[in-house]
């Protein structure tokens, strides 16, 4: 008897035995060779329901066979057992079999980064899959979130696969303007808004902006860019860019369109779509540091007398080393900074609608400090020497104003800009004094002149 037990025993592990080596077969001559045909690992669902299968064959076979249980009358009652069990259990086997058919169709897989449509009115889900397994599917969202979606829930979805074919997609946005802003102009702005996001994130690619449609509303402008989403969310790529959009549209006046039908009104009406309007010019004058403390009147002459200049996208609005006698106000556009480096020319800064560079070569006839490289197409207003003779013929006190201004920026964009304050101070009475000496040895003043002009 013992022996009989001692032989039974060896069976069975002999079956076991067998059916762990068919399994790890099938996975390493079935499932693996699919997975290095296709490039992607194969769908571990299925592995899985095929060791159950393998497994459940061999228990079977080991009632059968060694102990001599009749199969006929065990699979009819295995089966009756099983439809009660399936009528308990059916939200899980559909589940189960809704996970087979996505593994099988192949239509998304594991890292892919999908957004699940539903029915009109429901929430679009977004994410990466992490893991589809016997009852849900696991997406990872742009927010760091796990998502456990039924299998059932996926497969009546309308899934829009982001990886495929390739990993990145091309995506759009919308913006309507009012039909009096030229097409050009807003073309202008929107490219420089979608080019500044995709420069501060190198997931946005590819970026352009191009008329859409025409309606009773406006002119319709279509931003389109290649996006990498398991890079960047699609939710925070929009954001980013209306960001920028929002961003631009306040520094160059433009808003969006509105129904013609309403009365529409503004809380600071400052500017209007002419991009050349005095009233713009002026307004970008007061958004300079260096003319905050001027006058209307003041401002006014400045604005008609400073120069309107275009540039393409790749052309040099400056260039270091050479001698200058003007600055730039940035109107439209976007431009980037470079400086030289060991290695070459060095990108360190990006300067948008408002921004000002080429001050010190106006002011004190420095060569210029940094090459000034458009990135789009880019307007910007050009003040030279001449332009401010005026200004300082007319205002005693605007060569100081405008020396203690410069200084004032210089200390701010220091590295040290963490210093003690009685050293500030300091060092910006010592550093508007050195640059006012130079602005009136430029412009051919003395400070005696200038002393005696403010008496």
């Amino acid at each position: 008897m013992k022996a009989q037990h001692i032989w039974l025993a060896l069976n069975m592990l002999a079956w076991v035995a067998g059916a762990i080596l068919a399994a790890r077969l099938v996975q390493a001559l079935g499932w693996n060779q699919v997975g290095r045909n296709t490039g992607r690992h194969a769908p571990y669902l299925l592995v899985q329901i095929t060791n159950v299968l393998i497994y459940t064959a061999a228990a079977i076979g080991m009632a059968g066979v060694l102990f001599e249980i009749p199969l006929t009358g065990a699979i009819a009652t295995s089966s009756v057992i099983g439809l009660v069990i399936g009528f308990a259990l059916k939200s899980l086997i559909s589940d189960t079999f809704s996970g087979i058919a996505l593994n099988l169709d192949q239509g998304f897989t594991i890292n892919d980064f999908i957004m699940l449509v539903g029915r009109p009115g429901t929430a679009r889900i977004s994410g990466r899959v992490t893991q589809i397994n016997w009852r849900s599917t696991y997406l990872e969202t742009p927010e760091n979130s796990t998502l456990i979606i039924p299998n059932t829930v996926v497969s009546e979805s309308i899934v829009m696969n982001f990886s495929r074919p390739e990993p990145a997609s091309e995506f759009e946005l919308l913006v309507t303007l009012d039909f009096e802003v030229p097409s050009e102009r807003a073309i202008r702005v929107l490219n420089a808004a979608v080019h500044a996001a995709a420069r501060e994130n190198k997931a946005i690619w590819d970026c352009k902006a191009r008329i859409s449609e025409l309606s009773t509303t406006g002119i319709t402008y279509k931003i389109k860019y290649m996006l990498d989403p398991s890079k960047l969310g699609p939710g925070k790529a929009k954001n980013l860019i209306f960001g920028h959009v929002e961003r631009q549209m306040k520094m160059t006046g433009l808003a969006l369109a509105h129904p013609k039908i309403d009365n529409w009104t503004r809380e600071t009406p400052e500017l209007n779509t002419s991009l050349g309007d005095v009233l713009n010019r002026i307004w970008l004058l007061k958004k300079v540091q260096l003319f905050k403390q001027f006058s209307e009147h003041e401002l006014t002459g400045l604005a008609e007398r400073m120069s309107m200049r275009q540039f393409a996208p790749g052309a040099q609005m400056i260039t270091a080393g050479e001698p200058g006698q003007s600055m730039f106000l940035l109107s439209e556009g976007l431009t980037s900074v470079l400086v030289k480096g060991e290695d070459g020319e060095v990108d360190v800064a990006t300067l948008r609608p408002g921004d000002f560079f080429g001050e010190m070569s106006l002011l004190t006839g420095e060569a210029r400090s940094a090459t000034i490289l458009a990135l789009t197409d880019t307007v910007a207003f050009e003040i030279d020497k001449e332009d401010l003779m005026p200004l300082l013929d007319s205002n005693p006190d605007a060569a100081e104003m405008l020396a203690i201004a410069v200084a004032d920026r210089r200390l701010a964009s220091a590295e040290g800009a963490a210093r003690k304050s009685e050293n500030i101070v300091g060092e910006r009475a010592s550093l508007s004094a050195k640059i006012l000496k130079s602005m009136l040895r430029f412009f051919g003043r003395s400070s005696t002149t200038a002393q005696l002009a403010r008496a």
